[in-house]
């Protein structure tokens, strides 16, 4: 395994030195960041070809699939088989894209960095029959792909970074990828969201007949999925935290930040982002979450030598963060590692942190901007009574 993924960061790095000599089948969209998003047609390399010949790549996970929704933790719905894979979706989340439409009904995001400072989110959503319009959708990028691919999960993307590509590549891993699907079965350009003026990246869309009609013409199997997202407590249980708090905020970048807010009333956390709530266009409603989960992480730049390059690299082995629920939160840690590695949350004593059924939104964020969190603790009265 250290071989292989010996391998996988060789041509990571290769590939981005000459990511401006590709040729062929390729083409590029431009970021607001001004980084591009590439994606080649063309045959693998040659290195690729060695590596595919001796040596495997990663099973999926195996073993029998518990009878549960595996990113919310809850009991299967009607319909709901155990065993299908969940879609993971890239979605635009700059403050020019929004408000975004279908992000309210994600069982879980994940929201990191992209490159620039700004963030993109990786939607995941268990019931693939029941996915909303959603996006605008936007490009790959390979910190959020490792979070998919242990979930076995069906990801939906237009276009690719060049390290993502090449990780997808050396799993032999098939996406539904709007590079080559945009216009035709997966995803569709609101005309209307172009006409008032949005750019045209932040107007593709997707939805479930989109992403049935995509996993059909790419071949992609809908069931053979086993690992949950997290260790789930029984549904219904929620931590007792001591350490109680009515929110926290912090912030990506310097021009991302984030508050959540818990409301005692829903028993979740209201997301805002951009200093205003993070609105559903579809529905009106205000993202919220029953779990909020901050892990800190070493971010860099990619290639630090290259001023055209501003995309970001993710230590994703292990770090510190913190897990809230139910108004209260305690200090975790976490692990990961290799791609296919799924990651696990563990208490300050070891041992593996029960998660709390429901949907969830996790933040993983550069360990050099864990100064920016502020938890909102209760204010506690230290006046002395009246005689």
């Amino acid at each position: 395994m250290k071989r292989f993924i010996a391998i996988v960061l060789a041509l990571c790095i290769a590939a981005g030195l000459c990511a401006c000599g590709k040729t062929g089948g390729s083409s590029s969209q431009q970021d607001d960041s001004g980084s591009s998003d590439s994606a080649s047609g063309g045959d693998v390399s040659s290195q690729e070809q060695a590596q595919s010949e001796d040596e495997s790549p990663p099973a999926a996970p195996s073993g029998p699939a518990p009878g549960i929704n595996l990113i919310t933790g809850n009991p299967l719905t009607e319909g709901q088989t155990a065993g299908a894979r969940p879609v993971a979706i890239m979605v635009n989340n700059i403050e020019a894209a929004m408000p975004q439409r279908g992000i309210a009904s994600a069982d879980a995001i994940f929201e990191m960095v992209t490159e620039g400072g700004i963030t993109r989110f990786l939607a995941l959503y268990a019931d693939r029959a029941a996915i909303p319009r959603i996006g605008p959708v936007r490009s790959a990028r390979d910190q959020h792909v490792q979070f998919a691919i242990p979930l076995n999960a069906i990801i939906v993307h237009i276009g690719t970074s060049i390290y993502a590509e090449n990780l997808l590549k050396v799993y032999h891993y098939p996406t539904i990828d709007g590079l080559y699907l945009v216009g035709s079965l997966a995803f569709q350009l609101d005309e209307a969201r172009k006409a008032a003026g949005y750019k045209q990246e932040h107007c593709w869309y997707t939805d479930a007949s989109l992403i049935a009609a995509g996993m059909e013409k790419n071949s992609i199997p809908a069931d053979g999925a086993t690992q949950p997202l997290f260790n789930f407590a029984d549904p219904g249980t929620k931590p007792t935290p001591t350490n109680m708090a009515n929110g926290l905020s912090f912030s990506f970048s310097e021009i991302a930040p984030v508050t959540l807010t818990y409301d005692s009333a829903t028993g979740r956390y209201a997301k805002t982002a951009f200093n205003n709530p993070q609105i559903d266009e579809a529905t009106g409603e205000q993202l919220a979450f029953d779990n909020v989960i901050l892990l800190f992480a070493e971010v860099k730049p990619k290639n630090p030598d290259d001023p055209n390059n501003d995309l970001v690299d993710f230590t994703l082995t292990n770090g510190s963060g913190y897990y809230f629920c139910n108004g209260g939160y305690l200090p975790i840690t976490w692990r990961k590692g290799n791609p296919e590695d799924p990651l696990r949350l563990f208490t300050s004593t070891g041992s593996e942190l029960s998660v709390a059924t429901g949907k969830s939104y996790i933040a993983v964020v550069g360990s050099d901007r864990e100064a920016t969190l502020i938890i909102d603790e209760p204010q506690v009265d230290s006046a002395e009574p009246e005689a």
